[in-house]
């Protein structure tokens, strides 16, 4: 129970991350605009982001309160005002009594305060800590399975990992499309046929290689994968089936060991590995 309770955190962070892109996005689609918009657009879209505060704040609450003793009162604090904080922020540049001389410059500072919120924003989410615990899916819950493996691999800032020698097309269109394009993305398989491995994948991995700003597929022998691993950011996941069988029968996911030995065995099967163009 208690290790179910843990990554249920990590849950609860992947829907905040939604919740803050959903919160915000009224003045980050007027950032983003081809046409610089006007003042009282920006009024407007930050009444917008004011009157999902409320609800915004009861979110961030639930997910830094781990017991009734355990609440990471101080980071739950500067998560919340984050928005509040942007909105200021873009209130005070446009009420200057020039920006409406200035349109395409206000539009520029406000690209600068939406990139300065985001990053605030993930300093602040990342300093709650949330640990992955081993779990055990029973027979029958792929959904359920699929979720959870979903969750760890979204929450990948620099580097998603996966190596298995019998990789297939599901792994892109279940896990991969929903990674940030500029994540390095690592895809470790085998030569394989026309249902696993690079004969069955290397269609899609040139589609995605045009996406993401680092992506590679590589090739090894099969006796340098047994086991399927995930490896996100710094963290080392060990999961039993490939990710497309998970929870179809028992099945064993969670972290594995993630010392600096474990690391370097992992860039040197890559290292070794043949990348296909």
């Amino acid at each position: 129970m208690e290790s179910f309770v843990k990554n249920i955190k990590a849950s609860q962070k992947v829907q905040l991350i939604s919740e803050f892109a959903i919160l915000i996005q009224p003045l980050v689609e007027l950032a983003r605009a081809k046409e610089p918009p006007s003042q009282n657009k920006y009024r407007e879209a930050i009444a917008k982001v004011q009157a999902g505060d409320n609800a915004w704040r009861e979110q961030v609450t639930k997910f830094t309160t781990f017991a009734p003793d355990i609440f990471y009162r101080d980071e739950s604090s500067d998560i919340s005002h984050v928005p509040e904080i942007y909105c200021r922020a873009i209130r005070d540049i446009v009420n200057q009594p020039n920006s409406q001389d200035t349109l395409s410059q206000l539009q520029e500072q406000v690209k600068i305060k939406d990139e300065e919120a985001k990053n605030k924003f993930f300093e602040y989410v990342d300093r709650i800590p949330i640990e992955w615990e081993p779990v055990l899916f029973e027979a029958n819950t792929p959904f359920t399975s699929y979720l959870r493996i979903k969750e760890a691999i979204i929450l990948g800032k620099y580097r998603v990992h996966y190596f298995d020698r019998y990789l297939n097309t599901d792994f892109f269109d279940l896990y991969l499309k929903s990674v940030d394009r500029n994540v390095s993305i690592r895809l470790v398989t085998t030569a394989g046929n026309a249902e696993y491995g690079v004969t069955a994948v290397s269609v899609l991995s040139k589609l995605a290689a045009k996406e993401f700003s680092d992506f590679k597929l590589i090739k090894v022998d099969k006796n340098d994968l047994h086991d399927r691993n995930l490896r996100v950011d710094n963290k080392i996941f060990l999961l039993g089936p490939s990710v497309d069988q998970a929870g179809i029968k028992l099945t064993n996911f969670g972290p594995s060991e993630n010392s600096t030995e474990a690391h370097e065995k992992f860039d040197r099967i890559i290292a070794n590995g043949h990348v296909i163009k």
